[in-house]
């Protein structure tokens, strides 16, 4: 008998099997829908949340001109909100910010974001006196204009007395001791940061030295408190980094600058510290416009490059000469009381909901660089 021959196995048997096509696609399909399934519910319940421990009722001054993001953190300061985000869309999907005015709002105490955004689009009372409210994150020069739309007096009445060393020291403010001239010629701005973000209500006969003197009045009254409730924290944080009460404040507005989810305030404090721990420069994008003429655009590379600009974190290492924003109760806080981890890396994600991207080490900031910025 001849030997049975060898069977040589066809090309469809050798090949190995791939997996259907249809299979992964409905896959895909099905993770994208839950995915999208989870994010309607999570925006929903944000949107959908009461907060807790408010009268019945709040009032909330509407000053003119304000931003979307201006009138999102009067309500946020007022309690009204733990989700600005979510209330931020709402007032723009819903048409609130459209139709909000000047003046006085009464909202209930525990609305929700649905609520307010019905509240705004109603008639606010006229204020019977003059009021001023100041917004965390703007400069002493937005403040300025603020005050001079009061019609109580120009904006140069108060970059006058940001200027003015002795006044701002007179008003309780920790100011440290007189700055050189800024070398880009701009004016000292002593009051950068202690005048507090709140509502206040004026005299009709006010005058912008009494604007100052309640806001700043009003930063050391919070100031006091935090420092008070904070202080084994106060301590630790001045011995540990050999910080001053400016350089606290300071801190505090590069926090504020750069929080715009107020929620990520520590987080973003404990990079600053770990860098400044590091002796590694700050390199934080808003001290590069802290200059009157550079106010409301975004930083330019030729702005990193800006020796003249005391303020630059690019080109000087440690903190700023000062302040270079007013700084809310979250930062203030955060500033005494940062988060403890290993992070030295930021990049905004620049997906609408204000949040940064975190990193341990460069090579992992420059992948959410190209994943979140496409590399620039």
């Amino acid at each position: 008998m001849s030997p049975r021959a060898a069977k040589t196995p066809s090309a469809s048997a050798r090949a190995p099997k791939r997996p259907p096509r249809r299979g992964l696609w409905r896959a895909g399909v099905l993770v994208v829908v839950l995915g999208l399934a989870v994010f309607a519910l999570v925006a929903w319940l944000q949107v959908t949340a009461r907060p807790d421990g408010n009268p019945a009722t709040v009032d909330v001054q509407i000053p003119r001109g304000a931003t979307r993001a201006a009138i999102v953190r009067l309500l946020e300061g007022a309690h009204l909100t733990e989700h600005p985000t979510a209330l931020g869309w709402v007032l723009k999907l819903s048409g609130a910010y459209e139709e909000v005015q000047a003046g006085v709002y009464t909202i209930r105490g525990d609305a929700n974001a649905l609520e307010i955004a019905d509240a705004l689009k109603e008639r606010p009372k006229p204020a019977t006196q003059l009021t001023l409210t100041l917004i965390p994150g703007e400069t002493v020069w937005e403040s300025a204009d603020r005050i001079e739309a009061l019609g109580v007096g120009p904006a140069s009445d108060v970059t006058d007395l940001a200027a003015d060393h002795a006044f701002v020291a007179g008003l309780g403010a920790p100011v440290g001791p007189p700055r050189a001239a800024r070398t880009d010629g701009v004016a000292q701005t002593y009051l950068e940061g202690f005048l507090y973000p709140e509502t206040y209500f004026l005299r009709p006969d006010a005058t912008p030295r009494d604007a100052v003197t309640r806001a700043v009045a009003q930063f050391t009254t919070v100031w006091g408190r935090l420092k008070t409730r904070w202080r084994s924290d106060l301590l630790a944080v001045r011995a540990r980094y050999g910080l001053s009460e400016l350089d606290l404040v300071t801190m505090a507005s590069l926090v504020e600058a750069e929080a715009r989810d107020q929620g990520e305030a520590a987080r973003i404090a404990g990079v600053f510290y770990n860098r400044l721990e590091k002796k590694m420069r700050l390199q934080t994008d808003p001290t590069l416009i802290y200059r009157p003429d550079r106010q409301g655009r975004a930083p330019t590379r030729s702005d990193r490059l800006d020796e003249t600009n005391p303020y630059n974190t690019y080109a000087t290492a440690g903190l700023p000469p000062g302040p270079i924003c007013s700084p809310g109760e979250r930062a203030l806080v955060a500033a005494l009381r940062p988060e403890r981890h290993d992070l030295l890396y930021f990049v905004a994600m620049r997906d609408g909901t204000g949040r940064h991207a975190f990193a341990r080490t460069l090579r992992e900031h420059d992948a959410n660089i190209a994943r979140y910025l496409g590399g620039d």
